[in-house]
């Protein structure tokens, strides 16, 4: 082998070596879907994502993210929800990373807002195929979409954003108290 072959080979050689583990590193920065096996706490960021692009923020009122809406959706989750709606929603919320990860190489909360709103527009309509073709059947199983957005809306409008800043509210009988005491002596308020 002549000498000037072999250098030029060992400098493509070393190159290589060099620029491989840079790939691999580019690589290794796209978004990689978690597979969840239950929500926690670490969800929480997520699920507020997911609940303020359902309600974003407007000029008269902070969204549901400002209403901590997805602390609302785990306890719901933990503590409410039947066992089957439970798989449902946590199918739901993998198949959505998992097309956040697909569509735009990052999680749902790393997307812009306009991808945020893409995205949930057609798992809406989904989700409205689904009811289409299930609209016959005596007892149904619901889209995991019509649970976020149940989740989200419910919880919204029971927080004290949603009850004083989202509605006209008139503090009748009084002001807006999230917890009160309650002695088992008293009677329940009607409504």
């Amino acid at each position: 082998m002549l000498r000037k072959t072999f250098i030029n080979r060992l400098a493509l050689g070393s190159g290589s070596t060099l620029l491989l583990p840079a790939a691999s590193l580019i690589q290794g920065c796209a978004y990689q879907p978690i597979l969840r096996t239950t929500l926690t706490d670490t969800d929480i960021p997520l699920l507020d994502e997911l609940g303020s692009t359902i309600i974003p923020d407007t000029g008269s009122s902070p969204g549901a993210k400002a209403a901590k809406i997805g602390e609302y959706m785990l306890l719901m989750y933990m503590d409410c929800m039947p066992m089957e709606e439970r798989e449902i929603f946590l199918n739901g919320i993998n198949e959505l990373d998992s097309r956040a990860a697909r569509t735009f190489s990052s999680s749902f909360g790393q997307a812009d807002s306009s991808q945020k709103l893409q995205l949930l527009e057609v798992v809406q309509n989904e989700a409205m195929a689904y009811k289409l073709k299930l609209e016959k059947e005596e007892k149904t199983v619901p889209h995991y979409f019509d649970l976020l957005k149940g989740l989200t809306i419910s919880g919204y409008f029971s927080s004290e954003i949603g009850m004083t800043q989202a509605r006209n509210y008139l503090p009748v009988p009084g002001k807006f108290e999230a917890c009160m005491a309650y002695d088992q002596d008293d009677k329940p308020w009607a409504t």
